[in-house]
């Protein structure tokens, strides 16, 4: 069996200060995202482009329900409805890595969520990608995550790539629940 000689290589958590405790989530987030788009890029290579939608649509929809269990079972989160969903969403690491998005209350019965800074967009944009995978991925990603939540949220795509001008918001998504 080996041990460990000397000083443990893993960070110390506990001593980093509020600032650098964001900093570093925030960048665990971001590689989180550039694992996922170079594993796309691998599988687009390997096979096409529709395989590789396909399987990354697959793993996001069983990602959405890992998600909110953990984020429940972790931090308490047991209610259901749309201010459940603002409060999973805001636990969420996926988007910690995003610059800027919001979430606003249209209504008791509608959440409008917006992302203002989206690096996946960005680079597929710097690349030139023309298939964007923005509508497919993120929309199945949030229609797994709305159900999870519950069943009765619906997502509807308000504003979808591709941009006209890199100032322009990258997404906007309702969430609406029905009945």
């Amino acid at each position: 069996m080996m041990g460990v000689i000397g000083d443990s290589i893993m960070r110390d958590l506990d001593s980093l200060s509020r600032e650098e405790a964001v900093k570093y989530l925030k960048f665990l987030s971001g590689l989180a995202i550039a694992v996922d788009g170079l594993w796309f890029m691998a599988v687009e290579k390997a096979t096409d482009y529709d395989k590789a939608l396909e399987m990354d649509v697959e793993v996001w929809t069983g990602y959405a329900k890992v998600v909110v269990k953990r984020i429940r079972r972790n931090f308490n989160i047991n209610g259901t409805g749309l201010q459940a969903l603002k409060e999973i969403i805001s636990h969420d690491p996926m988007w910690w890595s995003m610059g800027d998005l919001k979430i606003i209350e249209d209504s008791s019965s509608r959440l409008a969520f917006e992302v203002i800074d989206c690096p996946s967009l960005m680079a597929m944009e710097k690349m030139g990608r023309e298939k964007l995978t923005c509508e497919p991925v993120e929309g199945a990603y949030l229609e797994a995550l709305a159900a999870a939540v519950d069943p009765g949220i619906k997502v509807q795509a308000l504003k979808l790539p591709p941009r006209e001008s890199p100032d322009e918001v990258c997404c906007r998504w309702a969430f609406v629940m029905e009945g």
